[in-house]
Order: C-alpha cells, then sequence, then structure tokens
C-alpha cells in the first residue's frame, strides 16, 4: 500500500482509508444506539400504562432515526470492505461473513495509531 508515482496513496491505501471511517462510523452509530436506547429505558421504567408521554414518542422517533443511521453505517462499511478486499486482492475464507473478516483483518494489520480512539460507553 505505498504511495503512487504522483505522491497520491494507491487505491487499496484509499480504500484502507474509506474502510476505517465506514468503521469508525459504525462504532459511533453503535455508542448513539445504546445512549438512546438507555435513555429511552430509564424513561419507559416510569411510565404510566396508555397513551405514552410526548417525551416518550420523542425518544422513540429519536431511537429509529439513530437505528436507520446505524443500518446505513454498517451497510457503508461492507460495501467498503467489499471494496478493499477487491482492491488489495485479499483472499476471505470460504465460510467467513466479509465484515468478520475484515473486522479480524483491520485488528492484526493495522496499527493501533491508526485506529480512531475508542471510548467506551457509560
Amino acid at each position: 500500500m505505498a504511495a503512487s508515482d504522483d505522491g497520491r496513496p494507491a487505491s487499496s491505501a484509499a480504500g484502507l482509508i474509506q474502510l476505517l471511517k465506514a468503521r469508525a462510523a459504525v462504532w459511533q452509530a453503535s455508542l448513539d444506539t445504546d445512549a438512546v436506547a438507555d435513555e429511552l429505558r430509564r424513561y419507559q421504567k416510569f411510565a404510566r400504562p396508555g397513551q405514552p408521554s410526548p417525551h416518550i414518542v420523542q425518544l422513540r422517533q429519536r431511537q429509529a432515526a439513530v437505528q436507520r443511521s446505524a443500518s446505513r453505517a454498517r451497510q457503508t462499511f461492507v460495501a467498503a470492505a467489499a471494496a478493499f478486499v477487491r482492491e488489495a486482492a485479499i483472499e476471505v475464507p470460504q465460510r467467513m461473513a466479509l465484515e468478520t473478516f475484515v473486522i479480524g483483518w483491520i485488528e492484526t494489520h493495522v496499527p493501533k495509531a491508526a485506529l480512531p480512539p475508542r471510548h467506551e460507553p457509560g
């Protein structure tokens, strides 16, 4: 994954950059989903039976929006993983999910300093 003659990164390096950005987006979407779910659980615990309060309705809408965002982030990650594997000519083992393989590949081959910082929730 060296630079090309004109100083730009090779296509597989550009693909790796996109893959790392997509992985960071999936991770952030996961944090957002957890945060909204925790907040919704906290308020629903004390909700009265019957029609939900406007605040709970708003939290449910926010949860749905965050779940859609997480789904788009996962789709983007899988697309970036497929493009990277194709560009870098990496052989994916049979009977292994592309997403699982690429996450393992990143953890094995990419230095930790190049990965986005991981903030544990809560």
